[in-house]
């Protein structure tokens, strides 16, 4: 018997039952805040805000100051003793908590390249296994999300990638999308019908599960750049990547895809490490 959508939701909710939102106290402004709290929400999840104690600053009055505007769900807060650094802090305190997803923001201070994350985001990428919510600088967005996109390349790591973005659009019962960017091509041919089978292979669990999901390719030269411009007016889309071998140094299906997509677009990106199991406990 195929599984309903029920039982998905029943699935992606044990599954990751606990977001974690990483922020500064030292910074006025926490993008990543709302996304977070609507994870909770639509996920039926517990939010835990976090940060790492600075000196000379309370980084507890901080959180909740922070996390005075949600008011609608039960936010815990969590400030970590200043052991190994920010970072290696922060990614301890993920390996411990079972179940969990991250929500951070992405940005680097100053005029940093375009292909660089903010130190910080950069080592948790590159050493928490699991999937990780990123906000850029643009992030605008702040009502909920309508459709949940996953934009897949045909390896791997596209496998881990359609089954969290199914989970995630079934559980939150929004609309699926599987999106491929290929080079422009003068006209139709087999390669065409190749891809239309390789997409609908990912749409197949949704399919199965009675869900809406529809698929497509996109025509560029650039993955990253199909990517941001297919999102340029779509705010409120969760858009999901998958990511090869250490996201936060070599990023997607070529150098710092992730990275230039988050800090382009005004969504979120969710990012699923190719190796990551299908349920982190």
């Amino acid at each position: 018997m195929n599984a309903g959508p029920s039982a998905m939701r029943e699935h992606a909710i044990g599954c990751y039952r606990h977001v974690i939102a990483p922020i500064d106290p030292g910074h006025a402004h926490h993008r990543a805040l709302a996304p977070a709290a609507e994870l909770a929400r639509l996920a039926n999840a517990r939010l835990t805000v976090v940060a790492v104690e600075e000196p000379h600053r309370d980084a507890r009055r901080a959180l909740i100051d922070a996390v005075d505007s949600i008011t609608d769900i039960a936010v815990e807060i969590r400030v970590l003793p200043l052991r190994g650094g920010t970072s290696q802090d922060l990614c301890g305190y993920a390996d411990r908590t079972p179940g969990s997803l991250l929500c951070m923001s992405s940005s680097a201070a100053g005029t940093m390249r375009e292909a660089v994350l903010h130190p910080v985001s950069s080592e948790v990428l590159c050493r928490v296994r699991r999937p990780i919510a990123l906000v850029g600088a643009r992030h605008r967005s702040s009502g909920r999300w309508s459709e949940i996109v996953a934009f897949v390349d045909g390896s791997a790591a596209s496998v881990p990638e359609a089954r969290m973005a199914t989970d995630l659009a079934v559980s939150f019962g929004l609309p699926l999308t599987f999106l491929r960017v290929l080079p422009e091509s003068r006209s139709a041919g087999p390669d065409d019908v190749t891809e239309d089978a390789d997409l609908r292979r990912y749409a197949a669990d949704a399919l199965l599960a009675g869900h809406q999901v529809t698929w497509d390719v996109l025509h560029d030269r650039s993955p990253s750049r199909g990517i941001v411009t297919w999102l340029a007016h779509r705010p409120s889309v969760l858009a999901v990547l998958g990511a090869h071998g250490h996201p936060g140094r070599s990023h997607l299906r070529e150098p710092s895809v992730v990275v230039r997509v988050t800090r382009r677009i005004s969504g979120c990106v969710l990012v699923v490490p190719a190796d990551v199991p299908p349920c982190v406990r």
